[in-house]
């Protein structure tokens, strides 16, 4: 189901996915394919370093389509964000809180 995160992650990586995030979870991230990847280009050519735990831990991101995530990511000070995100990842839990 989550065959096509291969390319960016491991298959441990994966395995933690699925482990730590409920089925409605991983159902809907594997349903956001295309958005999910758009999103994972976006955050490692801007600099972001930890894609793995930010896949694991905060799956929400990556289920949001890639206009919405755009939009509430340029509400910040982006590379000060990307730097921030790097120290630590729980730091992108801040564009949910943007309508």
């Amino acid at each position: 189901m989550l065959d096509f995160l291969l390319d960016y992650v491991s298959l441990d990586t994966i395995n933690k996915i699925k482990t730590i995030n409920n089925e409605s979870s991983i159902y809907d991230l594997s349903c956001n394919r295309d958005d999910c990847l758009k999103i994972i280009n976006f955050l490692k050519q801007s600099g972001i370093i930890n894609i793995d735990d930010l896949l694991i831990y905060e799956i929400d991101v990556f289920k949001l389509s890639y206009e919405n995530f755009i939009k509430k990511i340029k509400n910040f000070n982006i590379p000060l964000f990307i730097k921030v995100i790097n120290e630590d990842y729980t730091s992108i839990e801040d564009i949910n809180n943007i309508e």
